[in-house]
């Protein structure tokens, strides 16, 4: 795995308080990006569904069916 240096300036005693409440500041930093890429993503799917038109009445019920009877 690839990785990258960061580095950040905090107050004297600041990574010591994280270690005491069970925090590692690298995965807690990862986590925060894992968690801005997520919602990034979501926003840019509720765009998509806002602009998608909705599929005609009993459309879902014909799938439903076509997809039994194909496995039939």
């Amino acid at each position: 795995m690839e990785t990258e240096v960061i580095s950040i300036r905090v107050r004297r005693g600041t990574i010591g308080q994280l270690k005491k409440a069970g925090i590692n500041p690298k995965e807690y930093v990862e986590d925060i990006a894992w968690k801005a890429n997520a919602k990034k993503v979501l926003l840019e799917l509720k765009e998509i569904i806002k602009t998608s038109k909705p599929s005609k009445a009993g459309f879902a019920v014909k799938s439903i069916r076509e997809d039994r009877n194909e496995a039939h």
